[in-house]
């Protein structure tokens, strides 16, 4: 499958997954870190835009378990898929070496010296299909009590938040009674309305997670380019949507990790449904895959 088909494949999946559940498919299928989508068998959790799809297949089916493994994970661990079943699409970027004089791959690479141009660095794009162990028998789904920390959402927020400001500093967090929530880059400094003056102190939290996102753009971070290359110009600005995508997906995937409700979840993504539906229609160069990858980054960047 070429490049721009997987493109379009997952843009009509994001398209999807939006009209139907508007912003909230980008929140986890359930809370708590262990409920990312993980593989089965090596218990590795998945990354980039799969794990937004893999999270989209279990709402949409209504899987209570969000583990996955591929036909041969399942044959060689004494499962069996059921039939009728259908597989899942996931995507993972590989990097290889080709030596240039021998226009051969080079297998094992501790043996050259990379930074040798005689070496070209290629990317590549693997595609697995992978079934949810809903759709195998014979396997047993690992205990979602697993690793679970019994905690009260606030208090996890408080240690992402408190271990994401300890080693980010000189970055700063400030509060002022005005309606006014933002990050500025110049000073990189957050800038938060009072936490009384939110409807609850789940929003509190859903909007500073927003905040942090764009602060882990700074060109001392991520370097994310919508962030440093947005000139403060709002509206029609689309680097300035981009970059307000990647931030409200990142604040939605840590308030399902956290385990939050906030009351103005839904008004406030719905302004972003709204424009995101229609340019993601329109969308050919994937910058929907680009927005969601930079999220799953930025979310990685500020759980440390």
């Amino acid at each position: 499958m070429k490049n721009q088909e997987i493109i379009d494949s997952i843009n009509e999946r994001v398209i999807e997954g939006l009209k139907e559940h508007g912003m909230q498919w980008f929140k986890p299928f359930k809370a708590g870190e262990f409920n990312q989508p993980m593989n089965r068998i090596t218990k590795r959790l998945y990354t980039g835009f799969n794990v937004f799809f893999l999270h989209f297949e279990c709402r949409r089916n209504d899987w209570e378990h969000n583990q996955w493994m591929t036909f041969k994970q399942a044959s060689s661990n004494g499962g069996r898929i059921i039939k009728g079943s259908k597989s899942t699409e996931v995507h993972f970027y590989s990097v290889s070496y080709l030596d240039t004089k021998t226009n051969k791959f080079v297998k094992d690479t501790r043996k050259i010296d990379l930074s040798n141009k005689r070496y070209k660095k290629i990317f590549g794009l693997r595609v697995y299909r992978v079934f949810n162990i809903a759709q195998i028998e014979g396997i047993e789904p690992l205990s979602s009590d697993v690793n679970v920390i019994d905690f009260t959402p606030n208090e996890r927020a408080e240690e992402i938040v408190n271990g994401y400001f300890d080693r980010e500093k000189p970055l700063t967090l400030n509060h002022t009674e005005d309606d006014k929530c933002f990050y500025s880059p110049t000073t990189d400094s957050i800038t938060m309305t009072l936490q009384g003056l939110f409807v609850d102190s789940d929003s509190y939290y859903k909007t500073l997670f927003h905040e942090m996102s764009h602060s882990s753009g700074h060109k001392d971070r991520l370097n994310r380019k919508t962030l440093v290359e947005n000139k403060g110009v709002h509206g029609d600005s689309e680097t300035y949507s981009k970059e307000e995508l990647v931030a409200e997906v990142s604040s939605l995937y840590l308030t399902g990790i956290v385990g939050l409700e906030p009351k103005d979840s839904s008004k406030n993504s719905q302004a972003y449904l709204n424009g995101w539906i229609k340019f993601a229609e329109e969308d050919k160069k994937g910058v929907m895959v680009h927005a969601m990858t930079q999220a799953s980054k930025s979310v990685n960047y500020i759980l440390g």
